[in-house]
């Protein structure tokens, strides 16, 4: 097929022609462009919007960052448009993907200004008099909110060197974001704060992406709630150790009491493709750093498995050399 048509990417090939080497952006163009018995090779699509996954675990070093990295560079490399959003101010997800100056009102934290502005608006417009609203307009907000405010959507999305990755960034500065948002919804309490980025997400072009991803930060705050709230299925990374299976556990337990605590938002929340109360389409549960021979590890994979059942991922991310050493030598 190459050879019958000069227009399509022809790669590179090696100087003694036994392989031909093609670029991320070739192998979709040759995806698009031909049909093999008929059929595309283009990967079929979601229906509707994309599908959104959640990466979290309020236990810090279980490999969030890295199952996230690792399932956007995966479906990337299936062919699918993918949006990765970082939520975590340690901005590690952000970092790999080859970032590094980035301004805290582009990261989520502006996201939610520009998301608090708006629904200070609609919900003064819901009085019959606006003066009589006891929340404060938009124009009412501080400056700093206003200004982060005004951007576009498109503003918060970042190109990466991955030609079908899209990033919304973090940055250190970003860490402040859990005590801003308290301070703003103290504001306003009517601010349905943890849907602030599904709102944004639904404003997006349907078509733009197939899959986005949340790498979420080690607690349960103002961000992570944002991204488990947005998210259709929820992956929960956990180390094969006693202490993470306790962690795991309780983070599970707390989760539920949070999105409880919202139900008191059912019916009068904006969330566009999402409602209260919370329903995720499926939940997973990921053994990471796992070693097969080692004989507690198994002890806490049939734990997992007793507890979680078949939420429990059939395969695990096994603990081998190359994990052991990605740290030291940056891989």
């Amino acid at each position: 097929k190459l050879a019958d048509d000069p227009s399509l990417p022809q790669g590179a090939t090696e100087e003694d022609g036994r392989q031909r080497w093609f670029s991320l952006a070739e192998i979709n163009e040759l995806r698009r462009r031909i049909r093999f018995r008929g059929k595309t090779l283009l990967p079929k699509r979601p229906g509707g919007r994309a599908m959104r996954v959640a990466v979290s675990n309020f236990k810090g070093g279980v490999g969030k960052t890295v199952v996230a990295q690792h399932l956007a560079n995966a479906a990337a490399l299936d062919g699918y448009r993918v949006l990765v959003v970082d939520f975590d101010p340690q901005a590690t997800l952000t970092h790999s993907m080859g970032l590094v100056e980035v301004k805290e009102w582009n990261t989520v934290w502006g996201i939610m200004c520009r998301d608090l502005c708006r629904e200070a608006d609609r919900i003064a417009a819901a009085y019959d008099d606006p003066a009589d609203c006891p929340y404060p307009t938009a124009d009412e907000l501080p400056e700093d909110v206003q200004s982060i405010g005004a951007q576009r959507v498109q503003d918060f999305i970042q190109k990466t060197a991955w030609p079908t990755i899209d990033i919304i960034p973090s940055c250190a500065n970003a860490a402040f974001v859990e005590f801003a948002s308290a301070q703003y919804r103290h504001l306003n309490p009517e601010w349905s704060f943890f849907a602030a980025v599904s709102r944004y997400l639904d404003a997006l072009p349907r078509d733009a992406y197939d899959m986005v991803i949340f790498d979420c930060p080690p607690a349960i705050g103002y961000q992570s709630m944002n991204a488990v709230f947005a998210a259709d299925m929820l992956y929960v990374p956990s180390g094969p150790g006693y202490w993470e299976y306790d962690s795991t556990t309780s983070f599970i337990g707390q989760l539920s009491e949070a999105l409880a605590d919202l139900s008191g938002f059912e019916g009068v929340v904006p969330a566009g493709t999402l409602q209260l109360p919370k329903v995720f389409q499926d939940v997973r549960f990921l053994l990471t750093r796992y070693e097969p021979g080692n004989e507690l590890h198994r002890a806490m994979r049939s734990a997992f498995q007793k507890v979680w059942e078949d939420r429990v991922t059939e395969n695990a991310i096994e603990m081998t050399r190359a994990v052991e050493q990605s740290g030291r030598f940056l891989s």
